[in-house]
């Protein structure tokens, strides 16, 4: 028997986990929460670990991470982390970083993968793109009960059908 260090699912203590699936594939803001610059597990370099939250939508304040190998004996390595750093910068509207606590807490906009999971892993989230908060827009959550549809004239259809569907 072990004794745990607080009295789980309390009063005090009953949060749930939330969901932890990958996001969807699609443009979400983010915001910086926290920064870590950690050895790498061979001891030969380091990386910047960013925790990312989302700010808007139905999954807001779910959490990503960004590791960008900003020293590594692998030259190519450093010069995609290196990218891929000054890209958040310049999604942040921020020159001439030499903290990652600056960036903490300044919402940008991240267009978020889905990288398919294999037969010892499953499904997990990538970014493609960085880009100020401004030039994205998320939609709000759709209430339930309210018709997602567009509203459409009679007779209009909401995609063209395809040459097997026609009669």
């Amino acid at each position: 028997m072990t004794q745990l260090p607080q009295v789980a699912n309390s009063d005090t203590n009953a949060e749930g986990m939330g969901d932890r699936s990958p996001l969807a594939a699609g443009d979400y803001i983010f915001c910086i929460t926290k920064s870590e610059f950690k050895a790498t597990k061979a001891k030969t370099g380091h990386y910047l670990n960013l925790t990312l939250a989302v700010q808007e939508g139905e999954r807001k304040g779910s959490l990503m991470w960004v590791l960008m190998n900003l020293d590594n004996p692998n030259p190519i390595a450093v010069e995609i982390a290196n990218k891929e750093l000054n890209s958040i910068c310049q999604a942040c509207g921020l020159a001439a970083v030499e903290d990652s606590d600056e960036l903490h807490g300044i919402p940008f906009g991240a267009t978020v993968t889905v990288k398919p999971g294999g037969v010892n892993y499953a499904p997990s989230n990538g970014i493609s793109t960085y880009m100020p908060a401004d030039d994205i827009s998320v939609a709000p959550p759709v209430e339930e009960g309210t018709d997602v549809a567009p509203k459409q004239e009679a007779g209009e259809t909401s995609k063209p059908k395809m040459p097997w569907e026609k009669k």
